[in-house]
């Protein structure tokens, strides 16, 4: 719980199964992968980084969250990419499924910043960026969502799970949704 005045920083994420999450954790940790690995149990893609909150914001994503009904789906991150100038090394998927984005589009709301919204999972920080190559497909199914705390506990880098919803709701991408 928060107080009527504190922020928390948050944002919608779907984490990866434990043996999806130990995979990606290997790769992370494979000689001349340059770089800080990213704690296996912190590897996720985020939806909408929504910053920081006011009780009165949280709720208000929490509520949105609500409203989502959508089946579940089928992720498989088969490229290694990056971005050079961030210093990211990350895991991308070559086809990212239409409710993936549709998901995101809609966590994201009116206001954020509209960039095209690139789903990866970050594996190491501090990384000399490569050319983007493919890899042996990491499949898994997403069948929930969370809204996260990032910096919780007054700790950079931690991350509390605040709320979950799960994905496998009736009708398909974006049903129920407004």
């Amino acid at each position: 719980m928060i107080g009527a005045d504190a922020r928390q920083r948050l944002f919608f994420a779907l984490w990866p199964p434990i043996e999806a999450a130990e995979s990606m954790a290997r790769i992370a940790r494979t000689p001349g992968m340059a770089g800080t690995p990213v704690a296996r149990d912190k590897l996720h893609v985020t939806l909408a980084f929504h910053g920081a909150c006011d009780m009165a914001g949280r709720d208000a994503l929490i509520a949105r969250a609500e409203r989502v009904r959508m089946p579940s789906m089928a992720l498989a991150f088969d490229r290694l990419g990056g971005v050079a100038k961030a210093r990211l090394r990350w895991l991308e998927l070559s086809h990212p499924p239409p409710g993936l984005l549709e998901l995101a589009a809609f966590l994201r709301g009116p206001g954020l910043d509209r960039h095209r919204f690139v789903p990866h999972i970050t594996l190491c920080r501090k990384a000399e960026t490569e050319a983007a190559c493919a890899l042996a497909p990491i499949a898994w199914r997403a069948t929930e969502f969370v809204l996260a705390e990032s910096g919780a506990h007054g700790v950079a880098g931690e991350y509390r799970t605040i709320a979950r919803w799960p994905l496998g709701g009736a009708g398909g991408p974006g049903s129920n949704m407004e």
